[in-house]
């Protein structure tokens, strides 16, 4: 079946029907992204222990690129990490911040490593980029482009705003109608609430509708940015950015600026899970811990198997892509590499303890 992408240059698809999809992406590259999400607290009165680890699960989110790359003309995969975003607002402590670097490495390494062994003719190249763009500008002017979108759009632009409280503080908007105190909170300075809407300006430059001269090598036509349904929120923004700033002359930025007008494909997943390079996380009395394979945790990829919540993902992978033992033999045999590369990050960052 062909399908049209509508007059956002968005399309949203169910996972399961992207396999017959028809999609034209006309000679765009695809980019997919990724960021490395705050440390999280295990247990109460404790300070944030916890961090993203590669999981056997993070290939998932990355697979609609393969079915759509199949339908095109071998197009550019570009694998994009909003790290250095991470870094400047999740980042609490130099240490945390050298974690997430080698974090970063190792999953860009994974995921490189994947596509090579399993679909090596699909992509004219795959490309890891820690992106640049979203860090050359100032915060004041990524909060000046939410405000100016802001007033084209402020009904559109509060349904947005609220997402992103929600996403913030999730109790506090847990009813149909908004409470004083929520109210407050949308209307506040507070500085987490402040840069959500600076991290949904950066989506711009990290997804390639904002460049400026040397983020990666750019397809002249432009690009296929795939994600899942969180971006739907950012996608809206996107959008609304674009057409601002198309508007607006070199000296907005004070640089020259090469906009794409980028096509975007969201890929709903059946089970609302938290996306994988995040992670699982879930509570056990009064701990908080990773609910994912790792290699630091050594569960067999059978664990996956009696996890109610993260099955599906998995057998979307063993069914479409590749199959549970050569998954197994992979995952086993990538572990020396993983360990061998973490151990070498680790001495470069100059970290000594182990994580």
């Amino acid at each position: 079946m062909n399908y049209q992408f509508d007059n956002n240059n968005q399309l949203i698809l169910k996972r399961e029907d992207l396999k017959t999809a028809e999609i034209d992406i006309g000679g765009r590259d695809i980019i997919i992204g990724f960021n490395e999400p705050a440390f999280k607290v295990s247990s109460e009165g404790s300070e944030a222990d916890l961090d993203s680890k590669l999981n056997a699960r993070l290939i998932t989110y990355f697979l609609p690129t393969i079915e759509v790359a199949k339908k095109q003309k071998k197009p550019r995969l570009i694998l994009v990490s909003g790290l250095n975003i991470a870094l400047k607002w999740n980042a609490k402590t130099e240490t945390e911040k050298q974690i997430m670097k080698i974090n970063n490495r190792l999953k860009f390494d994974f995921l490189k490593s994947f596509f090579a062994k399993f679909y090596p003719e699909v992509f004219s190249s795959v490309e890891c980029v820690v992106a640049q763009d979203p860090i050359k500008i100032s915060e004041d002017k990524l909060l000046e482009v939410w405000r100016l979108i802001e007033k084209r759009h402020p009904d559109e632009i509060f349904e947005i705003k609220l997402q992103l409280a929600k996403f913030r503080k999730p109790k506090l908007f847990n009813d149909e109608n908004l409470s004083v105190e929520a109210t407050e909170y949308l209307n506040s300075n507070d500085q987490n609430l402040q840069n959500s809407f600076k991290y949904a300006i950066s989506h711009l430059m990290a997804l390639g509708d904002v460049n400026f001269e040397s983020n990666f090598v750019h397809n002249p036509i432009g690009y296929l940015s795939i994600g899942g349904s969180q971006e739907k929120t950012f996608n809206v923004v996107r959008t609304y950015a674009y057409e601002l700033l198309q508007s607006q002359d070199e000296d907005f930025f004070g640089r020259k600026i090469i906009l794409k007008n980028n096509l975007k494909l969201i890929i709903e997943n059946p089970e609302k899970t938290p996306p994988p390079y995040n992670g699982y996380y879930r509570k056990n009395g009064d701990r908080l811990f990773l609910d994912e394979v790792t290699f630091e945790n050594n569960r067999d990829l059978g664990f996956y198997n009696e996890h109610k919540k993260l099955k599906s993902e998995m057998e979307y992978l063993y069914q479409n892509f590749v199959s549970r033992d050569d998954l197994a033999k992979y995952w086993t045999e990538y572990r020396k590499t993983y360990f061998g590369l973490k151990e070498e990050f680790q001495r470069e960052c100059g970290l000594e303890e182990e994580f």
